[in-house]
């Protein structure tokens, strides 16, 4: 029901688009400090599993604007198993402090959201 008259508002995808980017940035960049290092098909899936769902189109051009700004560095490695190279993206120092600002900020707006939300519960 929330998704038909959603879809009623004529800008309400625009929304769902702006608020999606941001939150898999601040998901990628959680997901790469969880694991020190990891390669772009890895995310994909982790965030999968999450249901989060990200196509490879949208990964790896954040992965590489992230790159270039400085918050990951990427590094061409050989995996001894799987035999052939992968990218791993590691949080840089500047990236370790953007994702401690996009958390804060994220706790910030959910607890005002929350606080908003149980108000006007309160006036029903």
């Amino acid at each position: 029901m929330l998704g038909t008259v959603f879809n009623m508002i004529p800008s309400g995808e625009n929304w769902k688009t702006q608020i999606r980017k941001g939150y898999i940035e601040l998901c990628v960049l959680l997901l790469i400090r969880a694991h020190t290092r990891i390669y772009g098909f890895d995310l994909i899936e982790k965030l999968s599993v999450s249901e989060l769902a990200v196509k490879e189109g949208t990964l790896y051009p954040l992965l590489s604007r992230m790159t270039t700004d400085g918050l990951l560095s990427a590094n061409w490695e050989m995996e001894a198993v799987k035999g052939h190279p992968r990218k791993f993206y590691s949080l840089t120092r500047a990236g370790n402090r953007a994702l401690d600002e996009m958390v804060g900020e994220f706790e910030r707006m959910v607890r005002t959201f929350e606080r908003l939300a149980q108000a006007e519960k309160g006036t029903k």
